[in-house]
């Protein structure tokens, strides 16, 4: 009992150092990419918002290379070291361009602050896919459904700090934004230290891609993606949510500009921003994300997006058409189309975060677990950044056109909530059927279990009435490790061996299930001078021919008899003779003896 109490404080204890060691992660995580954010967007917005169609269209390429070359490592070394080595590349990055942008180089500074602003999204993918890909490995399945929902919370609560206190209450101590770029690098560094903790401390599962054979590392290949119709409806509804995300993202940062000219105050607006699409995020998260699950389910959950989308654009399209959008022009309609515009982009992206993407992972859960880690990054990695760039490229080609402006960004999006919804119920659809598939599968594999089960138990039968004691006796431990209320059954077989060696083990045997027994007390012959006979029952002539007859078996007569006797006594002997028996013709007398009150 000690050593339970011991071994089961033990697994809490670990249990809790690794969430701890994960929520410190997530909250530097959290510092590093709301900073991040804030530093790239103001920079870029205040300097170069003339190039916003170009640097969307090259983030997005960067996205597909950087989760590409992601995924690939993923298959030749171990998660950790790849987890480590991005958040190293990306610390070096951050120091790179701090050093560039103080460097003296004036003249160059633009293209920095584009590499800066395009390296946004890819920096953030990669992370997550660490983070979460850690997360996976380090915590078996019944643990990860028990936290998934929370353990981020670190993330969110520093993104929250960084953007509502560090960033405008440092204002007069920093007054040139690309100086943020210093605790993101300081971030980083803390959030590589605690990776080296975690995977020099803990044991991770599927850490190693030596421990699958090439054919299942061939499952989760990317052709695996487009070839599987239910990873086709999971990649199409990412597709419908990123081009959603960064329409809205455009449409948002292409008019901010206007209403916040001052880099200072941009940054500012920014930092409030972000951080209230993170407090949100937290709210949902605590609040209000498993009452929505629990009581409407999964799919209802993801309506939700693009119902307060819909309503957003609805809002813009008319406030914009009726009102006008240029601030030139109709500064009174410009505030009210910027209003809409900034709360769709607030929305999107809170529930995007808070909602969408944990309620997306779960439907993941019906994949072969051996293939699972590995799709699910080439989906969220791979598909998600090439439906940026694809988005991308839509809003560079869409630029062109002369009369393309702000509002039919606002149509796009309403055209994209409508398409969701029907992407959401389709993949809802194969999310059920491949439930169903892996109930029956598992259903499948039980049979086989217990078809397993009686070949070996049947097989074990034979052995305890083999001529070596060994084996008998050794069949008959195993028997009794696999179904323990067949032991009088296998003991009584046991005492019909033609070895000594194996009667001896099965009387020993016998003596020790007797507890209760009233076997004893029916004896052949007894000697009333050495033992006390007032409780023992002879046998009856008759009764010890009827034995006899029977090559030393008890009779189906014998059992009724002592079945219908008034003597309790008998009724209890009874009760063990059935027990003993391995055939099925003394049911009947079993169920008389169940509904015997004494």
């Amino acid at each position: 009992m000690a050593n339970r109490l011991t071994e089961a404080l033990r697994i809490k204890t670990l249990e809790e150092k690794q969430i701890v060691l994960m929520l410190c992660t997530g909250f530097f995580m959290g510092i590093f990419i709301a900073t991040y954010q804030v530093t790239a967007d103001s920079l870029f917005l205040n300097r170069m918002s003339d190039q916003l169609t170009k640097a969307f269209l090259i983030a997005g390429a960067l996205g597909i290379l950087a989760t590409a070359l992601f995924s690939f490592f993923q298959n030749l070394i171990r998660f950790t070291t790849l987890a480590l080595g991005s958040v190293g590349l990306i610390l070096a990055f951050t120091l790179a361009e701090y050093w560039l942008l103080h460097a003296g180089y004036s003249e160059l500074n633009d293209y920095f602050i584009f590499a800066l602003f395009c390296m946004s999204g890819p920096i953030t993918a990669v992370l997550l896919l660490s983070f979460w890909g850690v997360f996976g490995r380090l915590f078996n399945f019944k643990q990860s459904k028990r936290i998934i929902g929370w353990i981020d919370t670190g993330q969110l609560i520093a993104a929250i700090l960084a953007t509502l206190i560090i960033i405008p209450f440092t204002t007069k101590i920093v007054p040139d934004t690309s100086n943020y770029l210093l605790l993101c690098a300081i971030s980083m560094t803390v959030v590589s230290i605690l990776f080296v903790i975690i995977s020099s401390t803990f044991t991770l599962s599927k850490n190693n891609p030596k421990e699958f054979s090439k054919a299942i590392l061939k499952e989760a290949s990317v052709k695996k993606i487009f070839t599987d119709r239910y990873l086709l409806t999971l990649s199409m509804f990412l597709m419908v949510s990123m081009f959603m995300f960064v329409f809205s993202q455009y449409s948002f940062q292409k008019i901010v500009t206007a209403q916040y000219p001052n880099e200072r105050d941009l940054t500012n607006f920014n930092s409030f921003f972000i951080g209230a699409v993170y407090g949100i995020s937290l709210i949902m998260q605590t609040f209000i994300n498993q009452k929505i699950i629990s009581t409407y389910g999964l799919k209802i959950a993801l309506f939700v997006l693009p119902i307060i989308v819909a309503i957003f654009s609805i809002g813009s399209i008319i406030s914009g058409t009726l009102m006008g959008f240029d601030k030139a022009i109709s500064p009174f309609g410009f505030i009210y189309f910027f209003l809409f515009v900034a709360l769709s982009r607030l929305f999107n992206w809170t529930l995007r975060d808070s909602i969408e993407n944990p309620v997306f992972k779960l439907f993941f859960i019906p994949l072969d677990g051996r293939i699972r880690f590995n799709i699910q990054a080439k989906v969220e990695g791979l598909v998600n950044e090439g439906s940026r760039l694809i988005a991308g490229l839509a809003i560079f080609l869409l630029a062109l056109l002369p009369s393309f402006n702000a509002i039919h960004i606002s149509i796009l999006m309403l055209t994209m909530a409508v398409i969701y919804f029907i992407v959401v119920t389709n993949m809802y659809n194969g999310y059920r059927g491949k439930i169903r598939l892996k109930l029956e599968s598992s259903e499948g594999e039980q049979e086989k279990l217990e078809k397993g089960f009686a070949q070996v138990t049947k097989r074990l039968e034979r052995f305890l009435n083999a001529r070596s004691s060994y084996k008998a006796v050794f069949s008959y431990k195993l028997l009794e490790k696999i179904n323990a209320a067949q032991v009088p059954v296998w003991i009584n077989s046991m005492m019909s061996s033609e070895d000594e060696a194996t009667r001896h083990y099965a009387q020993e045997k016998m003596n020790e299930l007797k507890g209760l027994s009233v076997s004893d007390q029916y004896v052949i012959r007894l000697d009333k001078a050495k033992v006390a006979g007032e409780e023992k029952n002879i046998l009856s002539k008759s009764d010890l021919q009827m034995i006899l007859d029977n090559g030393g078996d008890i009779t189906k007569n014998r059992i009724m008899k002592l079945t219908r006797s008034a003597n309790p006594n008998d009724r209890h002997y009874a009760a063990e003779l059935i027990l003993n028996k391995s055939k099925d013709e003394c049911i009947s007398y079993l169920m008389e003896l169940l509904i015997d009150s004494e």
